[in-house]
């Protein structure tokens, strides 16, 4: 039997709640926007920028700024298979690299997926993408390689990266931080959700925008335990995790 596997994914640190914090525009570029003279409005604007990441990041799967984040596995997928057939597909693109992968063993031991020595190679390669639209990155066994028996219980394959566009403002794409300028503007216009009796929905044109890098950030795999690699990417299908 061939059984579907799930993969769960945590957030460790952000950039954004870092210290110092770091937002995905700055205050003055968002004034410019929404033309805001005066400093009175400074800290409302500020939560609204953070407010408007947050949207973005939810609705499309990217974060704007650098992010640490550990997705987690039962096992390890495609056992006995090597290479791009055995690959691990990592949420939240773009991947910027992966730091560490670690699996508990038979005997309940944390272990290292790499070769012991010191310093430690990696048993394992990253295959980043660049770019607004950029696709899943991902883990896999070096070439000949396959994973390792990790013990079947909760979270026993830890696979830690960093994900998102950069570490400053200047590295979120120009699209990106259009369309954040927009979703502050929105929070400015409407504080709540319904106004004069109506519901205030976001403009058409920046929920087609937010759907292309929502589509874009998909996964094309499905992790299984055992079994050739399936190509099973579908319109409208739900990323995992």
């Amino acid at each position: 039997m061939i059984s579907q596997m799930t993969l769960s994914d945590t957030l460790v640190s952000s950039i954004e709640t870092g210290s110092p914090a770091v937002s995905a525009l700055t205050l003055a570029y968002a004034k410019l926007h929404i033309r805001a003279l005066g400093t009175a409005d400074d800290l409302l604007t500020a939560v609204r920028i953070n407010a408007a990441s947050s949207y973005f990041a939810e609705q499309t799967g990217r974060p704007p700024l650098t992010e640490t984040r550990v997705a987690g596995l039962s096992a390890f997928p495609f056992l006995g298979s090597s290479g791009d057939l055995a690959r691990i597909e990592l949420p939240h693109p773009p991947l910027q690299r992966v730091r560490s992968v670690e699996y508990i063993d038979a005997n309940g031991v944390l272990r290292s997926f790499d070769d012991g020595a010191s310093p430690a190679t990696p048993l394992w390669r990253a295959v980043t993408y660049a770019g607004p639209y950029a696709r899943r990155g991902f883990v896999e066994p070096l070439y000949g390689g396959t994973w390792p028996i990790a013990r079947c219980e909760t979270d026993s394959v830890r696979i830690t990266y960093d994900c998102g566009y950069g570490d400053t403002p200047e590295d979120v794409p120009a699209l990106v931080r259009g369309i954040l300028c927009y979703l502050v503007s929105h929070f400015d216009t409407y504080p709540s959700a319904t106004q004069d009796g109506s519901v205030q929905a976001l403009p058409l044109g920046v929920q087609q925008m937010m759907d292309a890098f929502k589509y874009s950030a998909y996964p094309s795999q499905v992790l299984r335990q055992q079994g050739l690699w399936p190509s099973v990417f579908a319109a409208g299908s739900r990323w995992m995790a």
